[in-house]
């Protein structure tokens, strides 16, 4: 089935309430926060530093939150190299080794900074480095990068994009339809059926 575009319409960053970007495999967030052990082996497991633990000022802001992982794609993404869920010992993050099965959210495009979209450069960035590039992120009419519904939300997109036009909307847990339609600076519904993908994987890399 070909990937249906959606461009979301934003004037600037989501919201804090969107919740934290979860590494690869993450369960529904409050199953989530029941299942880690904080451990940090995800972390420790990832080759590109991709993985913090909520700690410090953060931790004190984050309540239950505190000590779990979380990644913050616009300063080092998730390259999807899926090395993360097998390490997990309790669960927390589903054992997916595919990479289109990671489903941590969804990219949305602010089109009112994207160089595309404002009308001053063509700008292709962000399709260029997608490690789902053609079915996460595709060029629409041939030359204007769009977010499709493969994507997963590794974030690679909002980490090069040079005017910041991309934010990755916190998902944990299974996608909607409809909360794929939401404008940016709202919240992303979760939920849905959970899923163990046991099929052959294989990683991007920031190459």
């Amino acid at each position: 089935m070909p990937a249906s575009s959606k461009q979301p319409e934003g004037s600037g960053a989501l919201s804090p309430a969107s919740g934290l970007l979860r590494p690869p495999g993450a369960r529904a967030e409050a199953e989530f926060r029941a299942r880690c052990i904080h451990c940090g082996k995800c972390a420790e497991a990832c080759p590109y530093g991709s993985i913090r633990m909520a700690a410090g000022r953060m931790a004190g802001l984050l309540g239950q939150a505190r000590n779990t992982p979380y990644i913050h794609a616009r300063s080092i993404p998730c390259w999807l190299c899926m090395k993360c869920p097998p390490v997990c010992p309790s669960g927390a993050l589903r054992p997916v080794r595919d990479m289109a099965r990671a489903d941590m959210g969804m990219a949305v495009l602010l089109k009112n900074r994207c160089h595309n979209w404002v009308g001053t450069v063509l700008c292709r960035t962000c399709y260029d480095k997608c490690p789902l590039r053609g079915t996460a992120m595709v060029l629409e009419g041939g030359d204007i990068p769009a977010v499709a519904d493969a994507c997963v939300g590794c974030g690679v997109c909002e980490h090069v994009c040079p005017v910041d036009a991309i934010v990755v909307r916190p998902n944990a847990g299974r996608r909607t339809a409809s909360s794929m339609d939401e404008t940016a600076g709202h919240g992303m519904a979760a939920g849905g059926a959970d899923a163990t993908d046991a099929a052959p994987g294989h990683g991007g890399n920031p190459a």
